[in-house]
């Protein structure tokens, strides 16, 4: 057992938002298994699934639609065509050339394409996307290379989906392309949480200085678009990237600032971070050298990336673009460091001359080695791709490339790989012995993972060992998915929370949030060898953490308690409105009435505030009340601003000082039924006939709910009269809120002083509705 963890000190930090799969970005997933969330490793569907060939149709009315299409070029004009994709007709889509190299020095028919689907029809789209990328793979017999890369670095870094289709023009077939995904806003929403920064392409604008296609403008190299400070006039670096996005007033200035600070800094490892996520730029980086990525930031220092500012921090990232030109055979002798030593290089020249940006960097490489250079897993890929789409290569007699030539650069791809493992492996820094990590582990009162509340004492412990010894292990931690980390120093002194001094186990206490926070963190173990080399756990870091969220406090006594629900309601309950929707009934489990003026319901752990009950609220003792879940709080003080999913989610309860009273979390519910507690107010949920608004334990024979008490006349201007054979101990009028109104035991009941509405009435065992007029 571990000593008693410490008293800690409340650290009051803004959170991104408690974590669920709802609410992450779809690039990002959760691994509850091993408390991971991780980003880029999941397999693309719909209309980038890898595992499918599909055909895109294109058909145009002009007999000369290539000669249009090659004259258009310039202007960059859509030429209107349909488009047929998996048996859907798309009309009046915009089709035109792309492409610099692959289109100037290309002499064949055989062009990439970018098609707009909504260029004349607004809205038009494909799974959500309404722009296509079709490459034509231009010096690549493989005809693979991007797929492949892309595949390979997404684990990485942010890059884009990619698979294989087949274009025929006007029913003639173009043969193979790859289908790369827009680097859009729609690109930035799945890696992002917010989407509405400056997206750039580093390159020469159209109608600017170097426009106009291969060989114009300023050499490559010379670091225009490198990120590097061009002066304080924002007109000199307009000529260099292209904007793509922003919903930023001033992004050329923020651009401007941060490559001054790139430039003049003088403690980089305190004012760069506030300007780049150093981390996604490393990750990039690595990924371009280890792949020996010709058309890159590192090999042409002023195009061919993007370069995002996320505006929630207020930092810039890149990215990877245009991957035709990996796996270069003459780039696998490149260093680690490649133009590292050139000043127009400034995200390689200063970022990898700080010590612990560099070996944040190597760290990266090993990983990418480790992972993405693994022989057996690539050749497994490889091969899986080869079968896919070789027989459609074979027939292919629009390629600028002979089956030959494919056949064989299949085996310079293997090569490739193997050679550049093997020689990036050989460098002195990249082999230098790293820390292992063995183990981190979250705990709170005595126990391992488990859910934190706020208020909990926190404590992460991790053992890490090195053949030198270990000279610091370190926790970072943030709020979110996208956040400013925060590193403190682990210890294994016996003081800290961990067991025994000097055995390897490091731990220290997390200064704990505030409920609804998403806390993600991961360990840094760092050598004690000359180079300070550093292990990260988990390895991928920062799109690689672990996380805890944190939950209300919990109230010790259960006074109110969510007691019933109903996700799928087509109509067998009516609200006041004559609307059918969803509900929740809440149960006064106490002998005395309760007010809840300021408790709150929600299915939200992130909003703590969604649903608040108005001032006045009364419940009485062993009463209920409903709540309308519809979105529609102007129809009344009990319709919450939320729905239920009957696919299931979360309701959770809290009284006025934020503390959780109940929480309920449910899977697929059933229409028309409800999921009751039983016995009522303390058990477990149970799906059944409802008991809406009355005690779950008597509840009518399923087929008798609704149909067998006979209400006369229905509706009523002011009286009602239950028609029945059987004498009735108690009748209950309720309104649609679950306010009792009226207690009797007569048949015939006046119910003149009741307003406009709908009722629910209970008889015994039974319950039925009427309409007030």
């Amino acid at each position: 057992m571990h000593i008693k963890i410490l008293t800690i000190i409340i650290c009051h930090f803004v959170a991104l938002g408690y974590v669920s799969s709802q609410n992450l970005p779809s690039q990002w997933r959760i691994d509850e298994q091993n408390h991971i969330i991780i980003a880029g490793d999941q397999a693309s569907k719909k209309l980038y699934n890898e595992s499918k060939i599909e055909e895109v149709r294109f058909y145009f009315s002009e007999s000369n639609f290539l000669a249009l299409l090659s004259s258009n070029y310039t202007t960059k004009k859509d030429l209107m065509c349909k488009m047929i994709y998996k048996g859907e007709t798309y009309d009046s889509i915009g089709v035109r050339y792309k492409g610099q190299t692959s289109y100037f020095m290309n002499q064949t028919q055989k062009k990439s394409f970018a098609v707009s689907l909504d260029a004349y029809k607004t809205g038009q789209d494909i799974d959500g996307f309404n722009n296509l990328n079709l490459n034509n793979s231009w010096t690549d017999p493989s005809m693979m290379r991007e797929v492949l890369y892309y595949n390979l670095i997404r684990n990485h870094t942010p890059s884009a989906k990619a698979n294989f289709v087949i274009v025929y023009l006007n029913d003639v077939s173009w043969g193979v392309y790859q289908n790369i995904e827009q680097l859009n806003k729609d690109f930035l929403k799945e890696w992002y949480p917010n989407s509405d920064g400056t997206n750039l392409r580093a390159d020469t604008p159209t109608g600017t200085i170097g426009g106009g296609g291969p060989g114009s403008g300023p050499g490559w190299g010379d670091g225009t678009a490198a990120i590097n400070y061009l002066g304080e006039d924002t007109i000199d670096y307009k000529k260099y990237y292209t904007l793509k996005s922003t919903d930023e007033s001033e992004p050329w200035e923020v651009l401007k600032e941060a490559s001054k600070v790139l430039k003049n800094a003088t403690n980089l490892v305190v004012d760069a971070p506030k300007y780049f996520d150093i981390d996604k730029i490393l990750w990039h980086l690595a990924a371009e050298i280890a792949f020996g990525d010709d058309d890159s930031y590192v090999f042409k220092g002023k195009m061919d990336y993007y370069v995002y500012h996320e505006p929630t921090l207020g930092r810039w990232a890149t990215y990877d673009y245009d991957a035709n030109s990996t796996f270069v055979p003459a780039h696998s002798t490149w260093s680690p460091f490649y133009n590292a030593n050139k000043v127009n290089y400034p995200l390689l020249n200063k970022l990898l001359a700080v010590p612990s940006f560099r070996q944040r960097y190597l760290a990266h490489m090993r990983t990418i080695i480790d992972q993405s250079f693994n022989q057996d897993s690539f050749n497994t890929l490889l091969d899986t791709m080869d079968q896919r789409i070789k027989n459609h290569v074979f027939v292919d007699t629009k390629k600028a490339s002979t089956n030959a030539q494919y056949t064989s650069e299949l085996a310079v791809l293997r090569k490739f790989v193997s050679d550049r493992r093997t020689y990036l492996l050989s460098n002195a820094e990249v082999k230098m012995e790293a820390p292992e990590i063995g183990s981190v582990e979250l705990l709170s009162n005595g126990k391992i993972w488990p859910i934190v509340r706020e208020g909990d004492q926190t404590l992460v412990v991790a053992k890490a060992s090195h053949s030198n010894g270990i000279k610091e292990c370190a926790l970072h931690t943030g709020s979110g998915i996208v956040s400013i980390y925060e590193r403190k120093l682990m210890y294994d002194d016996a003081t800290h929370g961990d067991r025994v001094a000097n055995d390897g186990e490091y731990a220290i206490i997390i200064d704990n949030p505030l409920a609804g926070a998403l806390v993600t963190f991961y360990v840094e173990a760092i050598a004690n060898n000359t180079d300070k080399t550093i292990t990260f756990y988990p390895r991928g870091t920062e799109h690689e953490m672990m996380y805890y969220n944190v939950q209300a406090k919990i109230q010790s006594a259960a006074t109110v308690v969510i007691n019933e629900f109903m996700a799928s309601n087509q109509g067998i309950i009516m609200d006041e409105n004559g609307e059918n929707e969803d509900w929740v009934e809440l149960f006064n489990a106490t002998n005395s009435a309760i007010n809840l003026s300021g408790y709150v319901l929600t299915d939200d752990d992130a909003n703590l505030d969604k649903f608040v009950f108005v001032d006045g609220t009364m419940l009485p003792a062993g009463g209920y009340i409903i709540v309308w879940a519809d979105e529609d709080g102007v129809q009344g003080p009990l319709h919450a601003n939320f729905r239920l999913s009957a696919g299931g989610e979360k309701i959770i309860l809290l009284d006025k000082s934020k503390a959780e009273i109940d929480r309920v979390t449910f899977g697929q519910q059933e229409t028309d039924r409800s999921s009751a507690r039983k016995p009522n107010g303390t058990g477990d949920f149970k799906i059944g006939s409802h008991t809406f608004s009355v005690n779950n334990d008597v509840s009518p024979t399923e087929d008798k709910i609704l149909t067998d008490l006979i209400i006369q006349p229905n509706p009523t201007l002011t009286e009602i009269q239950i028609v029945t054979d059987r004498s009735l101990d108690r009748i209950t009028i309720y309104d649609m809120q679950g306010r009792t109104l009226i207690v009797t035991n007569n048949t015939t009941i006046n119910v003149e002083s009741l307003i406009s509405g709908t009722y629910v009435i209970k008889a015994d065992n039974y319950i039925g509705k009427f309409v007030k007029l």
